[in-house]
């Protein structure tokens, strides 16, 4: 990538367009030397050999602040214009062609530089060629650069010159209105990463909070799970018994806000449509890269929502955890009970591991066996299926 100052890159390029041109000028006047017409003489080749003189400010000073390139830039575009008005002074003034060079400084200022500043170089330009429209030196009848002019008609003049205003007014205008554009195709280009940017940032902390957020769940599930065994346990002595409980409804609380935030709390029943539905915006606000599909043969009403919508937080979570990518739900009748299948294909690259599927999944299992249902796991190399199975008989009605 190019981390030059873009003034800059205008200067060096300009040094390869001074050196095209002596070239091809210098070609030029070899041919027609060739064809018979005499040499030249030594002011000519002066004025031709000054053209390179703004190419070397710019290879003495491309290691200035950025903030001086604007106003070297002006200087060299004006030098070039005034250099090459010398130039075609003894080329045949404005009867040759060569002189709409001219407008090449004029559009490089108002595509680069401020506009008082293409203004500046505009004027030059203008000035330099009415000048050698004006007062010029015809080269001699046996020059070779006799050949690259013709003396201009009065009226031929004053129709020149018409042209060259209109296309100095055009490009200058021009290349005002290409620079406001480039500006501000280049705001909305830092704009667009500065907001990728905050919005990666927004991922990274979504995703870290979804971390913390598990790692907490998993033990306080396990201790509400611990708590619960405890309860009914016949040896358990009487006077632990209020202790015992008062901890499994203080982690039971915490587990609640961590699991719900400020979201309202879920009807006792729902249709599986709409607990997926609800499932697939909480995955999404932690994991927003993560692909969710889902493939319902029949739409049944389920009873304990909160404990579905556990369960299946479970999954997305152990599935974010080993580096998923897809999530994908589906559910069958078949004859007299319902499969819900859920698939991920993590873990993601091969030193990835399952993290959290101990406890978590010993808390699904015991979640699905207090709603009815059994659990079947099956891993592979990069994907991983949940399937539960629950009897059509238990089926509540919305």
């Amino acid at each position: 990538m190019d981390t030059r100052p873009p003034l800059l890159n205008w200067r060096l390029r300009l040094i390869w367009l001074r050196s095209l041109l002596v070239l091809i000028i210098t070609l030029a006047l070899m041919v027609l030397q060739s064809q018979g017409h005499s040499g030249y003489r030594l002011n000519e080749l002066g004025w031709l050999a000054a053209l390179l003189l703004p190419s070397l400010l710019t290879l003495l000073s491309h290691r200035v602040n950025h903030q001086r390139h604007a106003p070297l830039l002006t200087l060299e575009l004006a030098l070039d214009t005034i250099l090459f008005t010398g130039l075609i002074q003894g080329f045949g003034g404005a009867g040759n062609p060569l002189s709409f060079y001219l407008l090449v400084p004029a559009l490089l200022a108002s595509l680069t530089l401020p506009l008082k500043n293409g203004m500046l170089v505009a004027a030059l330009a203008l000035g330099g060629y009415m000048i050698s429209m004006s007062w010029y030196q015809m080269p001699a009848m046996d020059s070779p650069l006799h050949a690259l002019s013709h003396q201009l008609s009065g009226l031929h003049g004053i129709g020149m010159a018409a042209v060259f205003i209109a296309l100095l007014v055009m490009l200058t205008l021009l290349g005002q209105v290409i620079q406001r554009l480039m500006r501000q195709q280049q705001r909305q280009q830092e704009q667009a990463i500065d907001l990728a940017g905050r919005r990666e940032h927004m991922y990274q902390i979504a995703a870290t909070l979804a971390d913390q957020a598990h790692e907490l769940n998993t033990p306080l599930g396990t201790l509400v799970m611990l708590a619960d065994n405890l309860l009914h346990a016949p040896q358990l002595p009487d006077a632990l018994r209020d202790d015992v409980s008062q901890m499994e409804q203080l982690a039971r609380n915490v587990a609640q806000r961590l699991k719900q935030g400020n979201e309202a709390q879920l009807p006792e029943y729902l249709p599986i449509s709409e607990l997926l539905e609800k499932l697939q915006q909480h995955l999404r606000h932690l994991a927003p890269t993560l692909s969710f599909s889902q493939q319902l043969d029949s739409d049944p009403c389920v009873a304990d929502t909160e404990g579905w919508f556990r369960v299946l937080c479970n999954l997305g979570y152990n599935a974010m955890d080993a580096g998923a990518t897809r999530l994908a739900i589906t559910l069958q009748a078949q004859g007299q009970h319902y499969r819900l299948q859920v698939s991920d294909d993590g873990p993601g690259h091969a030193a990835s591991e399952r993290e959290g599927m101990g406890i978590g999944l010993t808390l699904v299992s015991t979640t699905l066996q207090q709603l009815g249902a059994s659990l079947e796991m099956e891993f592979g190399p990069r994907w991983t299926q949940a399937r539960m199975d629950w009897p059509k008989l238990t089926e509540p009605t919305a």
